[in-house]
Order: structure tokens, then sequence, then C-alpha cells
């Protein structure tokens, strides 16, 4: 989540590095992460230029309306936003969605050159807790804006209350031959009949939802091993259930640790710790290791202790529009998985539970680990996101540019300028690529009548980046000041009082998301889990 890097010339955004150089960069970038004191200098100087790159929350207007008002500027169940909504002669002059959706179609499958298939699964889980639209109405956003964990936890109280087991602090799961996994959702309502939640369940989700919408395309055996978990979604695809199974094995695993280490401990005060720490646990990865393979090079960025304290950005986080669009990353997906008689195809990588139990997490994990995602890029959504497949209904893509319409986002350029990037003069400024520069000036015109949602996956970038310098710069923004202030990080609170002595060890000695699954594993030393493929 870092571009430019202004403020630190040597890992400046330089076009056209030979590719001899930006192999070799990162290692011997890399070594700097072995220098605490460097690490931690440089870290804290990129974290705050890109926190500082565009105005700081509370904004004057949110999704709510055009003007600010009291609710814009507390009631976060609408979205927030960065800059005042487009005028009706820019909407107007914009072409047609259906000229536009072709943009994103895939012409030919374009792999990344070392971004993996389990960072796209990552990614997809990690988001879905943050960026939760409204069915019904588009502005509004259901998440609690935080890293919170709710994957597991749920969002509100009530659905946290469903999923844990009531004893020694731990979340419900299931031992199958040998290996814990989540408790399972559905059961039958008779022998032979429709499945229905176990009544334990009942009101953990929207029942209908999932039924229909979710598992409508599914096959009738896959639907019983839908697991309980915090979020509706939360198995719709391999990569979701694989890091839910691993958060749940750690969650229950830091609460037996807390319950060995005070057997005093109710059951209340062993689940709230275990959850602070698998909070803060997450917080780590994202920053340390999530984070630092989008950043140029693989810089290996810190989180820097108590680093939002002082600063002017530290704000309560509230979850921009821009944020929730910005991350349709749908290129990375690819067509499927492997080659041969074992290729996953894109209908067995979604809602296929049976395939994680029988194959196991570890052999899913480093299977996706070596396998390459897609590259970032207009003309690369693979089929089965821009098409439809359900009747009428809009497919992926179609309800995404659908929602960037509804925003009434400004222009392309109108947010560089918002973020301190340099005004385009062109097409051929975006984009190297002749046929698609023409295509977009047929379609807009002018660079300036580019909408946002288009251009920012438009634009070149170098090998050594992965995505374009605007969402680059627009994620780290919102990622830095959205991860860093949460309140599990702020001075007062992060003490052995908040974790326990054995918490503040365990988040001190976890470095990797690898980590975490080999210490949860019956064969961890069959664990590979690798962003870089």
């Amino acid at each position: 989540m870092f571009t430019s890097f202004r403020a630190l010339p040597t890992l400046s955004r330089l076009p056209d590095l030979p590719g001899p150089i930006t192999r070799l960069l990162p290692r011997l970038i890399e070594p700097l992460g072995g220098v605490g004191l460097v690490r931690r200098a440089l870290s804290r100087k990129a974290i705050n230029r890109l926190a500082y790159a565009t105005t700081l929350r509370p904004r004057p207007l949110s999704m709510l309306s055009d003007y600010t008002s009291w609710r814009s500027l507390t009631d976060r169940s609408y979205s927030g936003r960065h800059l005042p909504p487009a005028t009706p002669e820019f909407m107007d002059a914009l072409p047609a969605q259906s000229d536009v959706l072709p943009l994103f179609r895939r012409e030919q499958e374009i792999r990344a050159t070392d971004t993996s298939v389990m960072f796209v699964f990552f990614a997809q889980w990690f988001v879905d807790s943050f960026l939760s639209t409204d069915r019904e109405d588009l502005r509004k956003n259901h998440s609690n804006h935080d890293i919170d964990l709710c994957e597991i936890y749920g969002k509100r109280i009530e659905q946290t209350n469903l999923l844990r087991s009531g004893h020694g602090g731990r979340l419900k799961s299931q031992v199958i031959e040998g290996d814990e996994y989540p408790a399972f959702l559905f059961e039958p309502r008779e022998p032979g009949g429709p499945l229905v939640f176990k009544a334990e369940f009942e009101g953990l989700h929207d029942e209908e939802f999932i039924t229909q919408r979710i598992l409508g395309d599914a096959p009738d055996d896959r639907k019983d091993s839908f697991f309980a978990v915090g979020l509706e979604h939360g198995n719709s695809t391999i990569g979701s259930t694989i890091m839910n199974i691993v958060w749940v094995r750690e969650h229950n695993r830091l609460a037996d640790m807390l319950a060995a280490e005070h057997p005093g401990w109710e059951d209340d005060q062993l689940f709230e710790t275990a959850r602070n720490i698998a909070i803060v646990l997450l917080v780590r990865i994202v920053v340390e290791e999530y984070i630092k393979h989008i950043a140029p090079f693989d810089f290996p960025v810190e989180a820097v202790p108590f680093i939002a304290d002082g600063q002017r950005w530290n704000r309560m986080n509230w979850s921009a529009i821009e944020f929730n669009l910005l991350y349709r990353w749908h290129s990375l997906v690819p067509d499927a998985i492997g080659e041969g008689p074992e290729q996953l195809s894109s209908t067995e990588f979604r809602n296929n539970n049976p395939l994680v139990l029988s194959t196991g997490i570890e052999a899913l994990m480093k299977r996706c680990s070596h396998e390459p995602a897609g590259k970032i890029g207009l003309l690369n959504t693979p089929y089965f996101l821009t098409e439809r497949f359900q009747g009428d209904q809009p497919s992926i893509e179609e309800r995404t540019i659908a929602l960037s319409r509804g925003a009434r986002l400004q222009s392309f350029n109108r947010y560089r300028e918002a973020y301190g990037l340099e005004h385009l003069e062109s097409f051929e400024a975006l984009t190297s690529d002749t046929d698609l520069s023409e295509r977009l000036e047929r379609l807009y015109g002018h660079i300036d009548n580019l909408e946002w949602y288009v251009g920012i996956f438009a634009e070149d970038y170098p090998d050594y980046m992965m995505m374009g310098e605007l969402i680059t710069t627009m994620v780290a923004n919102d990622a830095f000041t959205q991860a860093l202030t949460n309140p599990l990080l702020a001075r007062h609170v992060f003490t052995a009082d908040t974790f326990s002595e054995a918490g503040m060890r365990v988040i001190t000695e976890t470095v990797s998301l690898e980590q975490i699954v080999a210490r949860n594993s019956t064969s961890p030393d069959a664990v590979r889990v690798s962003f870089k493929c």
C-alpha cells in the first residue's frame, strides 16, 4: 500500500528501471528489515508521509447527503467520502455503463509477476470485514469500520454470543479427522429434507440471503458443510473458508493458553483477552506482511508502536466509498488455479468447503502460494465476474460500476490532484497501451472527463509496483490511518493488563501468517504460506 515515497528518495517511483535492477532491488532492500532502528525510522517516515497525503478525517461529507450536517459527521452507517460529488454536467457526459463494462472484460488472461493466489484470497477475506455495502441502500456500509476480526466474531454482540462456546473462552468448533474446524451452520429440517440453520445459530445471519443468493447455484452436496462464522460471505470461496479456519484455531489456541496461565479467569475474560490478542496479530500481519507485499520492492514496513499517538490523522475510523470501490481488485482473480487433472475451475474455488475438508488447509495454502494471481488492470477481469449468471441480476462488475456512478465520484484527475499527484494531460500519459488509450479517448473525449473507477485500473505502473500510482496512494492513506488507529494499539491500552504477559509474548514473537498456520496444524512442516509466488 505504498506509492511514490517522495520522502524516501531511494524508494521513489522510478519509471523504466531495467528488469535486472527491479529483480535485484528487493534483495538489496530486504536486509533493511533486519536493522531495527533503520526499519522503524523509514517506516515512521513513510507511514506519516502517506497518512498526510490528503485531507484528514473527519471529512465534511458522507454518502448521507451533499451538504454537511451533524449526521454526516457522526452517522457511520453511511459510507464516508473523500471528495464532494461530481457535478450533474460531469455525470451526464459519462459514457453508458454498458459501454464501460467491456473495458474490464478479460480478453486474454495476464498473470502477475510475483503475487500469489494466496494474497488474493487473504485480501478478499480481509476487506469483507470492513467493506460491507447495504444491499438495499448503496450509500450505507454495515461494517464496524475497524479491523476487528468480525470474520470469526461477527459484527454484533448477538452474533458473537451465538458463535461462542461458553466454556474456556473458546469459539464453537468441531474436530474432523484430528483437525479443528468451525461448527457447521446447517442441519436438515427432517431426514432428507431441506437444510436450515441449526437452532443454536438462528439469527446469526439472514438465512434466506445465504440459501438463495450465496448458495443459490451451489451443488447440494456442498451446502451442508457451510461453517458458522462471523460474516455471511465467510464460506463463499475456499480462501475465505481457509482463513476463517486458521483464525478460529488461533483464537481457541490462545484461549487454551490463557486458561492454563490463569486458571481463575472466567469464560468472558478468557474470551475477550484471546480476542484482543488475535486482533492485534491480524493488524501486525496486515501491516508487516500484506502491506509489505503491496509496497514497491517488498519494502519491510513495520507497525511502528504507538505511531498514531499524537498524530493529527489519529481519528475515528470511517471507511469511505472510494476505499470500498478501489479494493475491487477483480483482475487479480485467475480463470483457474493450477493445470491438468487437478486444475480448479472458478466453480470449484467458490462455495466448496468439501474441497477444503478433503484436501486440508495446508495443502491448499501451499498450492495457492505457488500459483500466480492475475495482473491488476483493465481488460483482465474473469468472465464469471463480468457476466450475468442468475437471470437479470447484474454481474459483480456491473454492480461495481453502478455503485461508482451512484456515488457520483469526481474525475480521475481530480482525485490525483487531491492526493498531491501530477495532473495528467492525455490518455497517452495514462497508459502506454495504444489500443486502450484510443478506446478511452473515444469513450471519454478528454482525460479530464475520465471517471475515477476506470482510471485507477487504466493507469500504467512499472514491474516493481503492484498497481497504479493513484490507487496505491489512496490504498496506503486509508489503510495506515485506519489500521494503526486501532484502539488496542494505543499506548495506555497496549499493555500486559490488556493482553496478559503470555499474550504480549505471542504478539512480539509472531511475524507471519505462515507461523500462525503452522502452530495450529497437525503437520506444521508441510505449511507454506506466501503472498509472493
